[in-house]
């Protein structure tokens, strides 16, 4: 579930902009009332918002956002305004320039969201870049995370509950055999965990656990791999088996007492503020004993937080 709170009543999108242009005017800006407006506005308001505001005053409003603000409560309020499917090809981009490190966003992007939405985002990556997600990520990854990444972002996923159960034992079978004799890139693997649905690949981890005592993923710290493939590997295994566990634990390492991860932390909330963020939140809790709500008020600070805030629907 959603975690912000659009207003109930919301004013027109002409009045919207002109509040926007208000809050840009004078001594400064006043990114409280900014925060005001858009945190509590959902997508198809946001466009309408931004389609009305350049007819009004033939200026961009990201544009405008990005000469207002500054710092981590800039880039979270321009990936906030984007459409979502705008927003998450453009967070798939920028993951290209260093993939070695952010491949997680690609396999978030691809696994944690429907087919439907997924086809949306390729979409969208067409028009923002004219070339494909696949060809991007093939010519900026090589080896077994190319064949891992490709895999990924080039399959649609049944969407739906039915489940083999004969079929997840023998593929749990097939993955403990393989990860028995240390073949981690085999083909076979990655056929798997690339082509099968959610609800099958869920039964197969299942079956392997119950079959061994051991979830795919600790069985898979125990693997040798030089690089980054083998934790691209356990990324996928534990986006796809829990979600809401999964990102719980990004937002945990995100926010560690060393130094927070500001791009990490925007991530996660912008992306999944009007979608499962309460579900998220909820596996955070049980996870850190604290609220997320604790933890962004005390690892971040002023209108970044205040935005992160109302995000999170305080």
């Amino acid at each position: 579930m959603a975690t912000n709170t659009v207003c109930q009543v919301v004013p027109s999108p002409a009045e919207d902009a002109a509040a926007l242009l208000k809050a840009f005017q004078g001594w400064g800006t006043d990114e409280q009332a900014v925060i005001a407006i858009l945190a509590r506005r959902d997508a198809t308001q946001r466009k309408q918002i931004i389609l009305t505001y350049e007819q009004m005053y033939n200026e961009s409003l990201l544009q405008r956002l990005q000469s207002e603000l500054s710092g981590d409560f800039e880039r979270a309020m321009c990936q906030w305004i984007l459409d979502p499917d705008e927003r998450q090809a453009v967070t798939a981009n920028a993951a290209m320039k260093c993939i070695q490190e952010e491949y997680p966003v690609i396999i978030e992007i691809a696994c944690a969201i429907s087919s439907e939405e997924f086809i949306a985002v390729k979409k969208a990556y067409h028009v923002l870049y004219k070339c494909s997600l696949e060809e991007d990520v093939a010519a900026c990854s090589t080896g077994n995370l190319r064949s891992l990444l490709l895999a990924l972002v080039s399959t649609y996923r049944y969407d739906g509950k039915d489940v083999n159960m004969g079929l997840a034992k023998s593929e749990a079978k097939i993955v403990h055999e393989v990860l028995r004799n240390g073949a981690i890139d085999n083909e076979e693997l990655i056929r798997i965990v690339g082509t099968r649905s959610k609800a099958q690949l869920k039964a197969t981890f299942s079956c392997f656990k119950d079959e061994h005592n051991s979830s795919i993923t600790k069985a898979l710290l125990h693997a040798t791999d030089p690089t980054c493939y083998l934790r691209a590997l356990r990324t996928t295994v534990r986006c796809i088996a829990d979600a809401n566990k999964y990102f719980a634990k990004v937002l945990r390492n995100a926010t560690r007492e060393a130094g927070t991860d500001e791009d990490t932390l925007t991530r996660v909330v912008v992306m999944h503020a009007e979608k499962d963020l309460k579900g998220i939140s909820s596996a955070f809790q049980k996870r850190t004993s604290v609220t997320l709500e604790q933890v962004i008020a005390k690892e971040t600070s002023g209108d970044y937080r205040s935005f992160l805030m109302a995000l999170l629907g305080s």
